[in-house]
């Protein structure tokens, strides 16, 4: 759900993370892998409190789906969204949290992580996708963060556009 672009310069919202100075964007995909929505943050921010803005931006796609399928949606995360307080607010808008945990106590936890990871490919191949496609994602050298976010949705309606009509 995220990637990582460093931001040459300094600029608005630019932190210094674990990785280095940069921009972290929130990917949020479907069950294909096509992006739905994103967000970017500055680096140093918490991943976790980013979830709920972006599950806001579907909140009405979700609620159709789940009516007219009867189907309850499954949120899949990495170890870096691994939080109690995450998985309850999840689970009280009828979402189902599918996130690795940070300690592995047993085996069972091993089987769910390993099958995490096989699902996960979906999430990296839309942000290598976006990052492919348009390299100027791959590094952020605008210094405001309204061009920036500007450039990351232009990457994002050109994707449906490619998968609407190709």
């Amino acid at each position: 759900m995220v990637f990582f672009s460093r931001g040459k310069g300094g600029g608005e919202e630019i932190g210094y993370g674990f990785k280095g100075k940069g921009t972290t964007t929130h990917l949020l995909v479907d069950g294909n892998g096509s992006p739905v929505a994103l967000r970017s943050t500055q680096a140093n921010g918490d991943e976790r409190q980013q979830v709920e803005p972006l599950l806001n931006r579907v909140q009405i796609c979700l609620k159709k789906a789940q009516e007219q399928t009867g189907k309850i949606p499954i949120f899949e995360a990495d170890k870096g969204y691994d939080a109690e307080e995450l998985r309850c607010k999840l689970l009280k808008r009828r979402i189902v949290p599918w996130i690795c945990r940070r300690k592995k106590p047993g085996k069972m936890e091993e089987k769910i992580e390993s099958a995490l990871k096989r699902m996960r490919w979906k999430v990296e191949r839309a942000i290598s996708w976006l990052q492919r496609k348009f390299r100027r994602l791959a590094v952020r050298w605008e210094r405001r963060t309204s061009y920036w976010r500007g450039f990351l949705t232009f990457g994002l309606v050109v994707f449906w556009i490619d998968r609407l009509l190709g």
